[in-house]
């Protein structure tokens, strides 16, 4: 098997079942095969019937190595995708999420980049399919918050500043025997940037597939602000984490003063100008950038005096599986 693709799902049963449809379209030109393996952590909607009919034979099907669901009953992201890597056959393991829908030349283009450039690891586009109901642009830090990920073609290191995403990543099985499996004690996600600085660590060369395309599939509810207030406060924590592995602990309070100086000069200009002139769009950036450096000033703060400042109730809400229980199911 020279692919394998791992979906990991958690009561998504609608999302996944257009998620396989799109995996069942890959066109492969007989170039390579691959498999889908479908990760169920503990779903209890209609996800094991879902992967059933996706598995059947039929002539829209080219996965040569079939649709298959395993089960990872210890909850977390980590965990399934560990679950994931050790149950795929192929030389390569691309990685994709359970709302998303990719487009038909998709895995061929992750393939050819890493063909093209020798890399280990390639990084493809992710866009957004947005509701019809949205009808007006959503800010840049919006469609960032939403998952939108455009990289550049060039192969190198992953850099400080950005990790590796998982919903549209292709990597070498062979790196997660030389750099280990994803930290299954990051409770709160994060496991990809985590990935991002061990591979950077390992000296391992990453590419990016700027044409190999998935579409992020974005409910309502994504786009109202008390999600994307969930969602920003969760970028805010990653990127702490992110920066306390790369400059250290005891750096962290100076990039704490750093991100709140940002906030009051770009955030809180943005949001009162927004409100002053009803520009619901101006307004929105800035409350995003606000609450994005909230997230990252709460993270630091645990960190550094984590007896004073824990803020049990505060991560406990920010944690993967939270979404599905405060905003909504499916």
């Amino acid at each position: 098997m020279d692919v394998s693709v791992v979906v990991c799902t958690y009561n998504r049963a609608p999302l996944l079942a257009g998620a396989l449809a799109s995996l069942a379209q890959q066109r492969t030109g007989d170039r390579f095969q691959y498999e889908v393996v479908v990760v169920d952590n503990g779903s209890t909607d209609e996800t094991p019937r879902v992967v059933e009919e996706a598995a059947r034979p039929s002539a829209g099907r080219r996965a040569a190595g079939g649709v298959r669901r395993v089960c990872e009953p210890r909850p977390g992201v980590a965990q399934a995708r560990n679950c994931g890597v050790r149950n795929a056959r192929g030389r390569w393991i691309a990685f994709f999420d359970d709302d998303q829908v990719a487009d038909p030349d998709w895995l061929a283009r992750l393939l050819q980049a890493a063909e093209r450039t020798g890399a280990r690891c390639v990084s493809g586009a992710v866009r957004l399919q947005l509701p019809a109901a949205v009808t007006a642009g959503l800010p840049a830090v919006c469609r960032g918050l939403l998952g939108e990920s455009l990289p550049r073609a060039q192969a190198g290191r992953p850099g400080r500043r950005r990790g590796l995403a998982t919903g549209n990543l292709l990597i070498q099985r062979a790196v997660f025997d030389e750099i280990g499996p994803f930290d299954e004690s990051l409770r709160e996600a994060g496991e990809d940037a985590d990935l991002g600085r061990r591979v950077r660590a390992a000296g391992i060369q990453v590419a990016g597939a700027p044409a190999a395309v998935i579409w992020h599939v974005i409910p309502l509810y994504r786009v109202g602000e008390e999600y994307l207030r969930w969602s920003a406060h969760r970028q805010g924590m990653h990127v702490a984490r992110r920066e306390r592995w790369t400059w250290g602990r005891f750096a962290l309070p100076v990039m704490a003063a750093v991100r709140l100086g940002q906030a009051m000069a770009g955030g809180l200009p943005r949001w009162c100008w927004g409100s002053a002139v009803r520009s619901g769009r101006l307004r929105l950036d800035g409350l995003c950038r606000l609450w994005r450096s909230e997230g990252y000033l709460r993270f630091a703060l645990r960190c550094l005096a984590p007896r004073w400042f824990a803020q049990h109730d505060f991560f406990a809400r920010t944690a993967f599986r939270t979404e599905r229980e405060l905003f909504a199911r499916g």
